[in-house]
């Protein structure tokens, strides 16, 4: 894939939430004309195009991604915590080497419950065409996938030669992240080839 031809909108996320369980790598590219999804497992790579004009809909779903890793990760942290503060009241002074192991163990947990919650709210992205629903797993945090949503929309209706009123793009730019499954609307990405994709 040259890289000139290519702008890096995500870099490589695991497919599966535990990367033990999965070494599958998705990231995401833009093209001219298309969105590129690469999957590497590390010995291969896959690719998949996805046309502006035969993109219907790129719909988000929130979910407790954060959450879940938030109380995996807090949880130690507070014990960890709880440990300084119990060898600070009960021990006048500390030595040098517990200082450090306890500084390494608490910063395991608490670094990352700290990226966890400056990325912010967590979300699972799908993209539809006529033919396929495909997730987009590198898109997985709700202010990263509308920044590259905001980035590509203008792209996928220029490509579809719609013609959308200043209100409708308004609506677009407001909108909230869906607690639904996947959807279209018929009249718009069914009955409607021409019809500007609808993105939510």
């Amino acid at each position: 894939m040259p890289a000139k031809d290519y702008q890096r909108l995500t870099y490589a996320r695991s497919r599966s939430a535990f990367v033990a369980v999965s070494m599958s790598r998705s990231s995401l590219w833009l093209g001219k004309d298309h969105l590129l999804g690469v999957d590497s497992s590390g010995y291969t790579e896959t690719y998949k195009r996805f046309y502006f004009r035969d993109i219907q809909a790129v719909t988000l779903m929130s979910t407790k991604r954060r959450a879940i890793w938030n109380w995996v990760l807090g949880v130690p942290t507070i014990v960890c915590l709880a440990g300084w503060s119990y060898d600070l009241l009960s021990s006048a002074t500390m030595e040098l080497g517990a200082i450090i192991t306890g500084t390494i163990l608490t910063s395991v947990f608490a670094v990352p419950l700290l990226i966890n919650n400056l990325l912010g709210p967590s979300c699972i992205c799908h993209l539809r065409t006529a033919v396929q629903i495909e997730e987009l797993p590198s898109l997985c945090r709700v202010r990263k996938t509308r920044r590259v949503l905001e980035q590509i929309r203008p792209l996928i209706i220029a490509a579809q030669g719609g013609q959308l009123s200043p209100e409708t793009i308004s609506t677009w730019m407001r909108a909230g992240v869906q607690t639904s499954p996947v959807t279209a609307p018929p009249e718009t990405a069914t009955d409607n080839p021409n019809a500007p994709p609808v993105i939510s």
